[in-house]
């Protein structure tokens, strides 16, 4: 899982470094995780950074489509993330064609009762559903990115395993050297 995250975020060049990756537990609950570290402060990013992005949360669970041939709940933090992320994209920052530039999203961030987030109240059924779908495209391309990233790089994806497996930590430079 970890693996897949750590290898899609190095195989899309335009992405924040990978700085480390370990498979020991953390005290939040996580089972793992892939640090990647900025090399200089981003304020704006664009859609493709973005889907990029999306591809990274991702990739955990391609990895585990691609090598279990099924996934697990390793991926819940991930989705819910990638969800959000996706629903902005489509909610706050204009970025489909089918929606055009327009912003659905509450505009103070509170939504009806006092819900953080969320899409406005005035907005059609089909409008919503159409927000809906073009999230759910925006997580499902994400998902096929990353699963042929590592399908092109499978013997990288499971020689950082075995890394793992061995080691319980990698670094950045260890992911470079394997996946290139």
């Amino acid at each position: 899982h970890e693996g897949g995250h750590a290898l899609v975020a190095e195989l899309q060049p335009g992405l924040d470094p990978v700085h480390k990756v370990s498979i020991i537990p953390t005290a939040k609950g996580a089972l793992g995780y892939t640090l990647q570290m900025p090399d200089e402060d981003t304020y704006l990013l664009s859609q493709r950074e973005l889907e990029e992005r999306l591809s990274v949360m991702l990739g955990g669970r391609a990895a585990e489509l691609l090598v279990f041939n099924e996934v697990s709940t390793g991926a819940a933090n991930d989705l819910e993330k990638a969800t959000e992320i996706a629903r902005r994209m489509v909610t706050e920052f204009g970025m489909t064609e089918s929606l055009g530039p327009v912003r659905y999203a509450n505009p103070t961030g509170v939504s009806y009762l006092g819900q953080v987030g969320g899409i406005r109240q005035d907005i059609s059924p089909e409008t919503a559903e159409l927000i809906d779908r073009e999230t759910r495209l925006f997580v499902e391309a994400a998902e096929a990115r990353a699963v042929d990233l590592l399908q092109q790089h499978n013997e990288a994806l499971h020689e950082i395993a075995r890394v793992l497996l061995e080691k319980e930590v990698i670094s950045g430079e260890e992911v470079q050297q394997i996946a290139h």
